[in-house]
């Protein structure tokens, strides 16, 4: 059975509009005989009369009402996306993936005057760890993603945001790593526990039990019970209350430099509205300052 087609529900509707099949040619631009085979067509496809033609008048059956009013949505809805972007003003669904530094400490300085400048675009903003960001956007998930970089990949093209700086979190009375401590850490897929496990590594702590905490109020409410260290990147300490720092010692040791942070995009190219977002963000920000 072929499918309705929408030039016969807009030539079905016109003509009950109109009231004549001439009324209705005129209004579509096209010639009568066409728009009387369309009604044929739109009749055998249903099953049903949708006009009684009597001496040359079209009149509506009930069932001919009853497809009227149904399909009266359809040609409002179709003329609707006909006229989605036609004001000229950017519109769109823009999906952006970034780690928590980048919505904590970075986008909140980018994100409104972008809304501002393209009020017709829907934001969608997901929380992810790294390696979920790059395959998010290797899959065509998201069109836009701030994660570590750089990135070398044959698909991924990018651009620096900003450098994130690590804090090494110990309980007060504890003056350096020890061997076989606790330590409190986000899950497997977050760069900055990687980075700090080959951290811990170069300076000799084996056998630490890692713990996995996807909070920092809790890991920092164990570093401040005595329980063990952690590492903290700036942008998220800033954020964090007095009463939570109380009892740990944050330092920047040098060999803990943490990351940069990058803009990602697909190959061949970022479409428009992530490119309007591009502008909106500093290209060399100071954005963490100690």
């Amino acid at each position: 059975m072929n499918p309705l087609r929408l030039a016969q529900i807009e030539m079905f509707c016109a003509v009950v509009e109109e009231g004549t099949v001439i009324a209705a040619s005129r209004r579509l631009n096209c010639v009568a005989s066409n728009v009387t085979a369309r009604l044929k067509e739109l009749e055998l496809l249903v099953g049903q009369e949708l006009f009684l033609r009597e001496k040359g008048r079209l009149i509506l059956t009930p069932e001919g009402r009853l497809f009227y009013r149904q399909a009266l949505p359809v040609v409002s809805g179709a003329q609707s996306l006909t006229d989605l972007f036609a004001e000229g003003s950017p519109r769109g669904i823009l999906n952006i993936g970034a780690l928590d530094v980048a919505l904590e400490g970075y986008l909140p300085k980018i994100v409104p005057d972008f809304l501002t400048a393209c009020p017709g675009v829907e934001l969608k903003m997901f929380l992810r760890p790294t390696y979920t960001l790059e395959r998010m956007l290797t899959d065509g998930e998201i069109d836009l993603a701030l994660t570590d970089g750089p990135i070398v990949h044959p698909l991924i093209e990018s651009r620096f945001a900003f450098r994130e700086k690590l804090a090494l979190a110990m309980p007060e009375d504890q003056k350096g790593a020890r061997d076989g401590q606790h330590v409190f850490l986000f899950n497997t897929d977050c760069f900055y526990r990687r980075y700090f496990e080959t951290w811990l590594e170069r300076h000799g702590v084996s056998n630490a039990i890692i713990h996995t905490v996807e909070s920092y109020d809790v890991i920092l409410a164990c570093v401040q019970a005595g329980l063990g260290i952690s590492c903290v990147p700036h942008s998220i300490l800033s954020q964090v209350r007095r009463r939570r720092r109380e009892g740990i010692v944050f330092t920047y040791p040098e060999d803990l430099k943490g990351s940069e942070v990058y803009f990602i995009w697909r190959e061949p190219g970022l479409n428009d509205l992530g490119r309007r977002f591009l502008d909106h963000a500093p290209t060399h920000p100071d954005t963490h300052k100690k």
